[in-house]
């Protein structure tokens, strides 16, 4: 577990720092362990936080968009039977149209998240 204390680590550690009357005994018992992560990696979990929200978000909104609409050309389309009578020109136009959105949303579900940033070593 690379960056992880095991519970009877953590308690070992918890009790010398609680128990610790000198900076010393402190930093004895706080040796080793890592303060801050490197601000670089910290910008890049933060942008990569970003990204995965905004793609949920664009996610929700489109989705609700695609409904609305499929639901709205739905009534179109009924109404348009109707009134002008099946014919395969106005199947044709009305699955091309009801398509294109519906090939954009599935590619937009299916975006996989980008990779996390390769580290790069410090100089």
């Amino acid at each position: 577990m690379e960056g992880r204390l095991s519970l009877e680590e953590f308690s070992d550690r918890t009790g010398r720092a609680l128990g610790a009357s000198s900076r010393a005994e402190l930093r004895t018992a706080l040796s080793d362990l890592p303060v801050f992560p490197e601000a670089r990696e910290l910008v890049a979990q933060g942008r990569t936080a970003i990204r995965a929200a905004l793609h949920g978000v664009a996610v929700v909104l489109f989705t609700g968009l695609y409904l609305l609409f499929s639901f709205t050309l739905l009534i179109v389309f009924g109404v348009t039977l109707l009134v002008e009578g099946a014919s395969t020109a106005l199947l044709v136009a009305f699955l091309l149209v009801w398509l294109l959105p519906t090939y954009l949303l599935a590619r937009l579900w299916r975006r996989r998240p980008l990779p996390p940033p390769t580290r790069q070593p410090s100089t």
